[in-house]
């Protein structure tokens, strides 16, 4: 039976795995001890929050170690009951509270990465607990935020967390299975200034024109993977190609677009990088008027 491990922030913590990685355990307390805190918590950062937690039972000094990770990691988490469903929910405030108790404010990566067994174990009350956490990531001056929802259910898909697109600091930003909609794109707010790495799958765009604005938004983006994405809106392609005619990404070295459907893609944007693959784009005739 898991056993739980309480911390002096709060009256629970995660349920810890009944044997702690044997990496961890014969490596950590021979060859890294002797480390600063600021290496030991740099390999901590390559590892899960769990992981990363589960390393203050190993000494003392251990002990407080895993709240000045720069980093976030919740991966391969599988929700199948409503009891699995609470107790990562209050796993994951726990960290969030007890790094703030600490005085951990700054959070370089963020990675939230969920599988539901339903739709109804992703219901609205537990998607909103994701966008607390995002939302508080991004006051943190998060730099590599990776968002990935996966349900049972081909048509769930949740609204983005807008303040995503807000945030300054963002170098890289991966996201699966989100919607944007119910946001100004031509709002002074919105923009991605830093970002160099943006991956979209399964993204659902309202309008294609606000994926372009999207696009337009990171002027200094070099990586650019958009895969399993169909625009249904039958915007005027005429207008979307003047409109954007001039828009230019000179930064760009990679570009990736796999299994799109749209009546139109500018590929003169993409024209500057030094690797290009596209596979399985569909498109109208008209498109190709202005490749």
């Amino acid at each position: 039976m898991p056993h739980k491990y309480l911390y002096s922030q709060q009256e629970y913590w995660l349920y810890l795995p009944e044997k702690v990685s044997c990496t961890i355990c014969c490596l950590f307390p021979t060859m890294i001890s002797s480390l600063p805190d600021e290496i030991i918590c740099r390999i901590l950062s390559f590892v899960t929050t769990k992981e990363a937690v589960a390393t203050s039972i190993l000494s003392k000094l251990w002990t407080h170690l895993w709240l000045s990770v720069p980093s976030l990691h919740f991966t391969n988490i599988n929700i199948d009951t409503t009891e699995s469903n609470f107790r990562f929910n209050e796993s994951v405030y726990s960290v969030l509270a007890s790094r703030d108790a600490a005085g951990s404010n700054l959070i370089d990566s963020f990675r939230l990465d969920i599988k539901y067994i339903s739709p109804n174990l992703a219901n609205d009350l537990s998607f909103l607990n994701v966008v607390k956490w995002v939302n508080l990531i991004v006051q943190c001056k998060v730099k590599y935020l990776s968002l990935h929802l996966d349900v049972d259910e081909h048509k769930f898909i949740r609204k983005l967390p807008l303040s995503i697109l807000t945030c300054k600091t963002l170098v890289s930003l991966d996201l699966c299975r989100f919607k944007l909609e119910e946001f100004s794109f031509t709002s002074n707010e919105f923009g991605l200034p830093s970002l160099k790495i943006l991956r979209l799958e399964l993204m659902n765009f309202s309008k294609f024109w606000d994926f372009m604005l999207l696009v337009a938004k990171c002027p200094i983006l070099e990586d650019l993977q958009v895969s399993c994405m169909i625009f249904y809106s039958r915007e005027d392609s005429l207008n979307i190609h003047q409109e954007f005619k001039s828009l230019s990404l000179p930064k760009l070295t990679r570009a990736n677009i796999t299994r799109c459907f749209c009546l139109y893609y500018p590929v003169k944007v993409l024209s500057n990088s030094n690797y290009l693959y596209i596979d399985k784009l569909k498109f109208s005739v008209l498109a190709y008027e202005y490749l």
